[in-house]
């Protein structure tokens, strides 16, 4: 019985542990701190962390451009075709707000340009809506091809 009881402690700790990081990641990635992201990761923090509304925290800082913590997220080895709950990926957030450096590097760690939201958009869809020409020509040098859902009504 005590083996019991102390196995379920130490799964309790490892648990509160897990959520910490995952906060401290959260935390650092929002605010753009790269060498926080740096050392929560290399000390067993999961690249793939999402929010609890289940933004991964890729999405989330290529959302907001912050190319610098998209690089280090993609270099320890983040999903760069990660969907938040409403199927949008890190390229849809960078496209939809105009971050063309975060767009590129994004393409050139793999992100597929025509990957769809749940609303039907893609990247070049959002980019094209929001009136980022840049992007647009990136997106379609990259691959991206129009679909109806991407041309401007």
């Amino acid at each position: 019985m005590r083996g019991v009881l102390i196995l379920l402690c130490c799964v309790l700790v490892s648990a509160a542990g897990a959520a910490d990081s995952a906060g401290q990641l959260l935390a650092a990635v929002g605010s753009g701190r790269v060498q926080a992201v740096r050392d929560i990761l290399a000390g067993g923090g999961d690249v793939n962390t999402k929010n609890p509304a289940g933004r991964p925290v890729l999405v989330i800082a290529a959302s907001s451009g912050n190319t610098r913590t998209v690089r280090e997220l993609l270099l320890a080895g983040a999903n760069v075709n990660a969907t938040d709950a409403a199927g949008n990926t890190a390229l849809i957030g960078a496209a939809a707000y105009g971050h063309a450096a975060t767009v590129k590097l994004l393409l050139a760690s793999g992100a597929d340009p025509n990957l769809k939201n749940s609303a039907g958009q893609s990247a070049l869809a959002r980019a094209g809506l929001a009136g980022y020409p840049q992007i647009v020509e990136s997106l379609k040098t990259a691959g991206a091809v129009e679909q109806d859902g991407d041309k401007k009504q």
